[in-house]
This record gives structure tokens, sequence and C-alpha cells, in this order.
């Protein structure tokens, strides 16, 4: 429930096409941290976290993809609210596409799952089943919080028309993007000089 970067871009993709369209876009951030927890419980993701360099490596990439999307964000136009307005979901469904990639590219999920999962193991029972069961909990949580998320900002839809409240919530959710870029940036490289 707590939001993250995923939330964030829902929030804006529903603010502007409605919650409706923005199915594609949380299926995409959803299936992203599921691959990464798949990625994560197979053992991929404790050579990733003892790794430094490769850590490093996909978490500059996220940060580069983080700069991105705060700059696009910063520059969109004032929003219009109409309810037949096109969306990217219409062209070969670049939402889900840019929010799968935004999951990705957060090394954050493999490192959670490394250090949270384990813990409620059971030796005594397969390791697959167990692992496959919590990924596939954790997946539908996942998505029904986007879901919710896509519902309130769409209810918000007809007060960010009005005025420059949706180019306001853009210009925060952009400069929210590019600092946090900076402070990945500023805490990765740091550490590698450091290390």
């Amino acid at each position: 429930m707590t939001p993250g970067l995923g939330v964030v871009m829902i929030v804006m993709i529903a603010a502007e096409y409605g919650w409706r369209r923005t199915l594609p876009a949380c299926l995409g951030t959803t299936l992203g941290i599921t691959l990464l927890f798949s990625v994560g419980m197979s053992g991929v993701g404790v050579v990733v976290a003892s790794s430094p360099l490769l850590f490093a490596a996909i978490k500059i990439a996220g940060a580069l993809f983080l700069l991105w999307l705060g700059v696009h964000n910063w520059r969109k136009p004032p929003l219009q609210v109409v309810e037949n307005k096109k969306s990217p979901t219409q062209h070969h469904d670049g939402l889900f596409s840019k929010c799968f990639l935004l999951s990705v590219t957060n090394p954050q999920p493999i490192i959670f799952c490394v250090s949270i999962f384990p813990q409620f193991i059971d030796a005594e029972i397969a390791y697959v089943p167990q692992v496959t069961l919590m990924i596939a909990v954790y997946t539908l949580m996942v998505f029904v919080c986007m879901v919710f998320y896509a519902l309130i900002a769409d209810r918000a839809r007809i007060f960010l028309a009005r005025g420059r409240s949706f180019q306001l919530l853009t210009r925060v959710s952009g400069t929210i993007f590019i600092l946090m870029t900076l402070g990945v940036l500023y805490a990765t490289i740091s550490k590698l000089i450091v290390g």
C-alpha cells in the first residue's frame, strides 16, 4: 500500500486517461515486480545483491529511466479531460511497456524479496510451490493496490482539469522522479567510490 515509483506513475496515467485505460499500466507494473521477485527467489537475487558492480549498473539504468520520466512529466501540456481521448494503450500497449520498464529497472524488489521471503519458507516443504504461492499472492496484492490508486486518481480527474492543477501534479511528480534519480545516482556512485 505504501506509494512508490509505480504508484506515482499509475496516478499520473489514471489522472490523464482514466482508470480503465490505466489497467494495462497496472498490469505492466505488476508483471515487472513479479519478474523481479521470480529472479530474486531463483537465486539470481543473491548474486545481484552480492555483486556491487552488477547491482550498481542496474540501479544506474533505473535512475536514467527515472530521469527520462521526470523530464517527460515536466514537459507535459495541461490536462484536458475528454472521455474518448486516445491513450498510448491504443498504440501497442505503450503504457504497459512503460510501466513494465519502470518496474524491472528498480532493483529494490529483488533485495526486498531476498531479505523478507526466506523467513517464511518451511525447509520441510518443497521450495518451488511455497515461493510460487508467495509470489502469486504478492502479485495479486500489487495489482489490486495499483487499481485502487488508479481509481482514486480517476476520481480526481475533474479537479485536476481545473486551472493549473494537473500541471502542478506533473511538475511535482517530475520533480520527485528527478530527485530520486539524483539520490540513487549519488548513493550508488559514492558507494562505488568508497567501496
